[in-house]
């Protein structure tokens, strides 16, 4: 019972919801033709585009509010992530040695870091390489908020004006540079969402949110035309940079607001559906891991791969029943 009183059930809402935006992310890919033909398939697509930051946002919300912070924590929160991606890897090389004799652990492992290497399956996994390099970087950030919040809003700007400077530079003939950085590598887009959901979760942004709730209402408002906006303007933007992936939007400061905002919004509200998402939530990580596993068999029925939007819902029940 006293879990559920301070369990904040919002945020819970905003990673369920960050889950699903991850599986249009990868269900509906924006170099086929059936993807950049339809604006519906292209506009579902790019509403995945907060689900990163998100997740980013709602992991530091409470790691670096935590009443203290050691290195022995970090480690042991590095173990577990490890202790995932080393143990899947292994589980399929084993079930893949004992089909064609060929152990091919290394070759996924590499591949869980690095998009790009040949017949990888763990590709998703990048997510879980750069979790622990901010991890990693934690307690020092968890000093700078707690220790010298001006510190921590000088280098919050710092890194957000890196980012939106990156950004603007990608129109101006500097997209393929970007490109061929490894996307576990682009530390700077993930410190800054990293940065923000810690300011969002400490106690001086508690005045933001408190206006934020009571006028609850037109900022909601305010965030579903941004929201828009942002589906909107990637659309635009992937023939102006010649980047079509979500990826290459993170640091855009529109989607920056706007995942504030969304995140903001999340963490003061309060879903009436609690057993639902508390029946969901622990299963999150286990449809991530999941599913790129059925996207291209469930591709092979022909209705799903003319209409993959279809796919998205039925891939996030059938990995929430295996798990």
């Amino acid at each position: 019972m006293s879990n559920r009183k301070h369990r904040n059930y919002g945020l819970d809402l905003a990673k369920i919801l960050a889950c699903i935006l991850v599986l249009c992310l990868h269900s509906l890919r924006p170099t086929s033709s059936i993807v950049k033909s339809s604006i519906v398939n292209l506009s579902v697509y790019y509403a995945g585009s907060i689900a990163i930051p998100i997740f980013f946002m709602a992991s530091s919300y409470f790691v670096l509010n935590k009443r203290t912070i050691s290195y022995f924590y970090v480690m042991k929160r590095v173990g577990d992530i490890l202790f995932i991606i080393i143990g899947w890897i292994l589980i399929y090389s084993i079930i893949h040695l004992c089909i064609t004799h060929n152990f091919v652990f290394f070759e996924e492992l590499k591949g869980s870091a690095f998009v790009g290497i040949p017949n990888q399956h763990f590709y998703h996994f990048w997510f879980f390489w750069a979790l622990i390099m901010m991890l990693v970087l934690s307690p020092l950030l968890w000093y700078l908020l707690q220790k010298n919040f001006v510190g921590y809003l000088i280098l919050t700007g710092i890194v957000t004006l890196i980012c939106i400077g990156i950004d603007i530079s990608m129109h101006f003939g500097n997209s393929s540079n970007i490109q061929n950085i490894p996307q576990v590598f682009r530390l700077y887009l993930y410190i800054e969402y990293y940065l923000l959901g810690g300011l969002i979760g400490n106690r001086h942004f508690e005045k933001i949110k408190k206006i934020c709730k009571q006028h609850f209402e037109i900022i909601s408002i305010v965030t579903i035309i941004l929201y828009v906006a942002v589906v909107a303007y990637s659309t635009w933007n992937r023939n102006i940079i010649h980047w079509p992936y979500a990826e290459a939007n993170y640091g855009n400061a529109l989607i920056i607001f706007t995942s504030v905002l969304i995140l903001i919004i999340f963490s003061i509200f309060s879903p009436r559906n609690k057993k639902v998402i508390e029946f969901i939530i622990p299963a999150t990580m286990g449809i991530y891991m999941l599913h790129p596993f059925f996207i291209g068999k469930l591709m092979k029925i022909h209705i799903l791969y003319s209409y993959p939007i279809l796919m998205i819902p039925i891939l996030f029940v059938l990995c929430l029943v295996i798990v």
